[in-house]
């Protein structure tokens, strides 16, 4: 038999024991209370997610700490960033292409710590909506679906928002996973299953079974937030207990072609937008060019040699190179 039906309030419950956790990298603590201070009050608060906020990622001088940044508005926080020598990017520039297609890849050096943070900037309120079924894309809540913590939060206001956001990110995987789900399925089952989805419908520089290593990175952090959440969607008559072995569940009612071809134009738009916010991370990410080559050097498992051409006009001469990259794993995923 299934497991009992969780009571309103568990999912919330395990995200926060999660998020809240006081464990952490010393260096990160120290970077974001010295990012806190250079704010100069204009940071509302900062979320690690990522691989390596999992252990999936092997650190080295390359891997950056990717966090959301969350400020109240654009121009002051940058201009905070540039004073306290964080960044050499023009704070009104940035202001301006951070309104169009947020969030926004931003990076941030520490000259006294070994820490890099590939800043995902973000204004609080558009952090809100993009973790709640009004967003707009799937970029977002595709990470914050996975293991976070928050780092920090200006107060206690702010801090407890900042967890609703993150449980709304997971029980929303409930309405995009739904055409996608097996037969039958646990906790583990269903947090697999998600990871899978989402990241199939992203364009990213990763190998095939990428999904299934990252989830075994997460199972042991993921498995109670969804068992939380299954309890509750059983409680809400969602899903009901699976007849083939015991302990699995099943969706109560299967997706329906409507509801299949809605989620996949709602993917299909997210491809588009984030591919297109790629034209503005190469003005807004300083080193974006080597950032992207380690990356693709690292989940690609060989060295990747650029010409002077493509170095010298990488958004002219780059594409077909990255056309022949996606062509040949897909290949691979469909072996």
């Amino acid at each position: 038999m299934a497991t009992e039906a969780a009571p309103d309030g568990a999912l919330r419950a395990a995200v926060a024991a999660r998020v809240l956790s006081p464990e952490g990298d010393a260096a990160l603590e120290e970077a974001a209370q010295e990012l806190a201070l250079a704010s100069h009050g204009t940071l509302d608060g900062l979320v690690f997610f990522g691989s390596r906020r999992t252990g999936a990622a092997q650190a080295n001088a390359w891997s950056a700490y990717d966090v959301f940044v969350l400020v109240h508005r654009y121009r002051p926080f940058y201009e905070n960033m540039r004073e306290a020598g964080l960044s050499g990017k023009r704070p009104g520039f940035l202001a301006v292409l951070s309104r169009w297609l947020p969030p926004t890849q931003y990076s941030i050096h520490f000259e006294r710590l070994p820490v890099h943070l590939k800043a995902t900037v973000i204004r609080t309120d558009t952090f809100h909506r993009e973790s709640s079924p009004r967003r707009r894309d799937h970029f977002c809540i595709g990470r914050l679906f996975q293991p976070s913590r928050i780092l920090y939060a200006r107060d206690r206001a702010t801090r407890d928002a900042l967890v609703d956001d993150l449980v709304s990110a997971h029980a929303e995987t409930w309405q995009w996973t739904r055409p996608w789900l097996p037969s039958a399925f646990d906790a583990g089952g269903y947090g697999c299953n998600a990871l899978r989805v989402s990241m199939s419908w992203e364009v990213r520089p990763e190998p095939p079974g990428r999904a299934e290593a990252l989830w075994e990175a997460q199972r042991e952090e993921q498995v109670p937030v969804f068992e939380a959440l299954l309890g509750e969607l059983a409680a809400r008559g969602e899903i009901i207990p699976a007849p083939v072995a015991e302990g699995l569940w099943s969706a109560a009612r299967p997706a329906s072609r409507g509801e299949t071809l809605r989620l996949k134009l709602y993917f299909r738009r997210s491809i588009v937008r984030s591919t297109t916010r790629w034209l503005k991370h190469v003005l807004t990410f300083e080193d974006w060019l080597e950032y992207i080559l380690r990356k693709a050097q690292r989940h690609g498992g060989g060295p990747i040699e650029l010409s002077e051409r493509e170095r010298r006009w990488p958004l002219v001469f780059l594409w077909p190179r990255v056309f022949r990259y996606l062509r040949a794993r897909k290949r691979k995923e469909s072996t």
